[in-house]
């Protein structure tokens, strides 16, 4: 793999993790609500989900996954009625304004937003045929060392992850300008319907 091809991929990459999708609007919605850490770990099961994909797509499975196509769909349902579930509980939290930003959380458990990061991903199945598509322009799949995929699968960790994350950390330092029951209210509702968007996005397959 030449050095030009790994700087267009990472430029690829980066374009990719910066157009705000499902991931990113469920990522910021868990970080304004309930905080970095658990937007974060929400962030660690999306990240893996993308690893998975390339995997795959290295290993020549997109025909695979095409021909899986029921699992995948019922994996996807499962990941929107996750999402609007979290954005109807949201909707209907109550302000509390004398519990202190960063401990009024929702789910805070870093496996549980771990797996809800991975479902997500696993239900988006047009990641893996984005990268099956995607690859082939830049890899040769016949001579691929397992020293250039590692190299593929760091930048992706590192641009993907990383600019996943900056969306969770600006989201969640957002949180503090909320100190009063309407903003709170707001924001509560707000990261509801993105939520619900993020619902929206993964069964219209956006």
């Amino acid at each position: 793999m030449t050095l030009g091809a790994l700087v267009a991929l990472a430029a690829t990459f980066a374009v990719f993790a910066l157009t705000p999708g499902p991931a990113v609007t469920a990522i910021v919605a868990r970080a304004i609500t309930d905080g970095a850490k658990p937007a974060l770990a929400l962030n660690a099961g999306v990240v893996t989900g993308e690893l998975l994909f390339l995997g795959l797509a290295a290993a020549g499975m997109a025909a695979a996954a095409k021909s899986l196509g029921e699992l995948f769909t019922v994996l996807r349902w499962l990941g929107v009625i996750y999402l609007l579930w979290q954005g109807l509980a949201l909707w209907r939290t109550r302000a509390r304004v004398a519990v202190s930003v960063g401990t009024a959380g929702h789910e805070t458990h870093f496996w549980r937003n771990f797996a809800a990061g991975l479902l997500l991903m696993l239900g988006h199945v047009q990641a893996i045929l984005f990268y099956a598509a995607l690859l082939p322009g830049f890899v040769d799949f016949a001579n691929l060392a397992p020293a250039e995929l590692g190299l593929i699968a760091a930048l992706q960790l590192v641009i993907v992850g990383g600019a996943n994350s900056a969306y969770a950390l600006l989201a969640a330092q957002a949180r503090g300008f909320f100190a009063n029951e309407r903003a709170q209210r707001a924001l509560h509702r707000v990261a509801a319907a993105m939520m619900g968007v993020a619902a929206v996005l993964v069964a219209t397959k956006v």
